[in-house]
């Protein structure tokens, strides 16, 4: 009977369903549901985005908006089957095909708009042509397309030029790829008598790489008379800061839109990262080629304009920086020579250092260390706490140089931490990796020199902005232990040339400072001559202690001169003398208050750049730009200085008074860099009449020659020549400079005891 028993409870009303069962009910059907487009775009810019990814997301919106982009119907379902919502992620894989799309079109009308007068020359007949017409001009512009940034390893794929008298842009292939053209070598040797005709001008966009990839293919180009982007940087040495209205470098692609109104699209937008130039279809490369040209050509006429107006900038900028253009070429192929056998030997001698030292310090943390694993020496978290315990104080952070190294007299740890730090610094970005950056092809190593490395002027050293590869190094930045790695080849010397105390002396002509005339007049050092004018002190008792170290009284003077030239706060002053701000300030006063000249040119130099905005160099050779200066304050209520209210405000005062610090600094450096270059300029010429001799380098204040082992006393004080005459401050300053010899770089002995013990020997 159990079979006929009634379900009493299928009888019964069904139950409400619970929460979760309806809540489960309703996702399934959402899930079924597509989320409206609008509402995910609105999901999408509420969401924290770079500027980079919400300009990326409102083009694509934008393209889809128009109808002229759409989801990809594969991301419009999931896995289940689902209608799928629109996410950021998907927009932006839809922005690379926005970006596709946009370079296809792009690519397409460049060569349906090819100018009448834009030529692609594969012929002989019209090679020829172009030769004759080359006949008839005075000035041209010229490029090269290549197959990288490496001028000794790289290649030549077709040259560009511009012919302005008849109005003609062209563009030569010589090495693309399935194509009709001509050959490498014909075109060269064609070309030479163009090129080596100083009577014809050359204009080019960077033109230390294109004369150098020429001179790689065993071809010079002579008469170079203007580099439009190093006459940037005289006419707008801001235009790589944007802050400052700068468009963020110095590439002609950037600045013809800024300054010419024409838009150019860069190599990687229209080609990609991966393509090489000689890969391009040649009516597209005819059109990006010799549009260059035409830009580089259209931006020297914009910067010649402008320059005129300013007849001491041209004149110093025809004078010095073009010539310069080849010192740094010639400077550059030479390269440097390692020593690698060297380079193990202290490499190995240095990772057993660190080890020792690494070992010391965990086992002296040991006992402050909380954590179960032995402690992380690279590990600001663990480091911090365990080395204030270790030497009783509270360390705000671990920066080496403002708050280790004041600490390091006092406690031996820190001191063993700062070894460890360098060596470890020492031996990853210099021993260990220089032997690697070896050119294949010239066997040598090579840095890149910049001559307008900085705003001021100053040359840097390292790689081309460009450069892919790892060869490019700094040799500007290589520490002192690491120089001796760098030597001449066999039967060559090193002899260093320096401008002693530059910077000071050019201060004393500038400002027309008796007590810093009358140091460099009677040979004595400044700042001894300084401390004993502050202090009234005899000089002897200033200069040094009797152990031969530096006075305490020559150590401020040197302190508060370098933080006044270098712009620094009387923060930072304070912080370098070790005393109060209030001190710090009084005794500067006081200081250049006891010498009335100088102190009236600090003041100039600052009413100068609050009026002017910019700052002049020696001759009025070039300008330094600080237009923060001209800013007007904003105010700040007495006693809200830190008041975070007041944030925008200070940091706009701050970078006013930035600008007022920097104004002599930016005198003293942009003069100093040109007594440098001026001086490059005289060696030059002088190692070219000279066989065997070459100059080696340029660091900081040092000039540096490559000679024969043979090099005589004579010599000797010829380089002393050069460094004393070429660029003179004035009639009333005198330049100094010592002269070293050196096997190694960096292991140098004077020159007067070099020549002193070879005639012992």
């Amino acid at each position: 009977m159990e079979g006929l028993r009634l379900n009493l409870n299928a009888l019964k009303p069904a139950a409400p369903k619970t929460d979760a069962v309806q809540a489960t009910a309703k996702r399934k059907a959402k899930a079924k549901t597509a989320e409206p487009i609008e509402e995910s775009w609105r999901k999408i810019f509420a969401m924290k985005l770079s500027d980079a990814d919400r300009k990326r997301l409102t083009e694509v919106k934008a393209a889809m908006d128009a109808g002229k982009l759409a989801r990809d119907p594969a991301d419009c379902v999931n896995k289940a089957g689902n209608p799928k919502a629109f996410s950021k992620a998907e927009a932006l894989r839809l922005w690379k095909t926005l970006q596709e799309a946009q370079r296809e079109e792009t690519l397409r009308q460049m060569v349906e708009n090819t100018p009448d007068n834009y030529e692609l020359i594969t012929t002989e007949e019209r090679f020829q042509a172009l030769i004759d017409a080359l006949g008839n001009e005075t000035i041209i512009a010229v490029d090269t397309e290549t197959t990288g940034v490496d001028v000794y390893t790289d290649v030549i794929v077709g040259l560009s030029l511009t012919l302005p008298n008849a109005d003609w842009h062209v563009y030569i292939p010589v090495e693309h790829v399935d194509c009709e053209q001509l050959s490498r070598e014909y075109v060269l040797e064609g070309l030479a008598p163009v090129f080596n005709d100083e009577s014809i001008g050359k204009v080019l966009h960077n033109a230390i790489f294109d004369i150098a990839m020429l001179r790689r293919h065993g071809f010079d180009i002579k008469g170079v008379v203007w580099d439009t982007m190093t006459a940037m940087h005289l006419l707008n040495e801001n235009e790589g800061d944007r802050t400052l209205g700068g468009v963020g470098s110095f590439k002609l692609k950037d600045l013809a839109p800024k300054y010419l109104k024409t838009p150019a699209d860069t190599f990687d937008d229209l080609f990609g990262k991966n393509t090489q130039f000689k890969e391009v279809p040649l009516d597209i490369a005819l059109v990006y080629a010799a549009k260059d040209t035409e830009l580089t050509w259209k931006l020297y006429e914009f910067q010649r304009y402008h320059m005129e107006k300013m007849p001491t900038i041209l004149e110093y900028y025809q004078t010095v920086e073009v010539p310069l253009l080849y010192v740094i070429v010639d400077l550059e192929a030479n390269g440097y020579i390692l020593d690698l056998d060297f380079a193990k030997e202290y490499g190995e001698k240095l990772h057993r250092r660190a080890e020792e030292l690494r070992k010391e310090l965990v086992a002296e943390l040991a006992p402050f260390h909380e954590g179960d694993e032995p402690i992380n020496l690279n590990s600001t978290q663990q480091m911090r706490p365990a080395l204030s315990k270790a030497i009783g104080k509270e360390l705000p952070n671990m920066d080496a140089k403002k708050t280790l190294k004041p600490l390091k007299d006092d406690h031996e740890i820190i001191a063993k931490l700062l070894e460890y730090k360098n060596i470890v610094k020492l031996s990853g970005t210099y021993i260990d990796t220089l032997p690697t950056k070896q050119n294949p092809t010239t066997e040598r190593w090579h840095s890149r020199f910049n001559p307008m490395g900085t705003v001021t002027g100053r040359f840097s050293s390292g790689k081309d902005e460009e450069d892919k590869t790892q060869q490019g190094f700094n040799v500007q930045n290589q520490p002192q232990e690491a120089r001796p790695m760098f030597g001449p080849p066999p039967g060559k010397l090193l002899v260093g040339a320096d401008f002693k105390a530059q910077e000071i002396r050019c201060v004393a002509y500038l400002s027309g400072e008796p007590v810093l005339i009358d140091a460099f007049l009677k040979n004595l050092d400044p700042y001894a001559t300084m401390a004993s004018n502050f202090y009234k002190r005899p000089y002897v008792e200033v200069y040094k202690n009797p152990d031969g170290s530096d006075t305490k009284a020559r150590k401020q003077m040197k302190v508060a001169w370098l933080a006044t030239l270098y712009g620094m706060s009387d923060y930072s002053l304070a912080h370098m003398l070790g005393t109060a701000k209030k001190e710090a300030t009084e005794f500067k006063e006081e200081l250049f208050g006891s010498m009335p000249k100088l102190s009236a040119w600090l003041k100039a130099n600052e009413e100068f750049v609050r009026k002017n905005g910019y700052v002049w160099a020696d001759l009025k050779a070039r300008k330094r730009r600080l237009p923060d200066a001209k800013l007007p304050r904003k105010n700040i209520p007495y006693g809200k200085w830190n008041d975070p209210k007041y944030e925008d405000a200070r940091k706009h005062n701050s970078r006013i008074n930035r600008a007022l610090r920097q104004a002599t600094n930016a005198r003293v450096q942009g003069s100093s860099s040109i007594q440098t270059k001026v001086t490059m300029i005289k060696a030059h010429e002088y190692c070219a009449n000279k066989p065997g001799w070459a100059l080696w380098s340029t660091v900081h204040d040092e000039l540096i020659f490559e000679v024969p082992e043979d090099f005589t006393w004579e010599e000797a004080q010829e380089i002393r020549d050069i460094m004393l005459n070429s660029y003179r401050w004035g009639d009333v300053v005198p330049n100094g400079t010592d002269i070293e010899v050196m096997r190694k770089w960096g292991e140098g002995v004077p020159v007067e005891e070099w020549f002193k013990n070879k005639e012992a020997v």
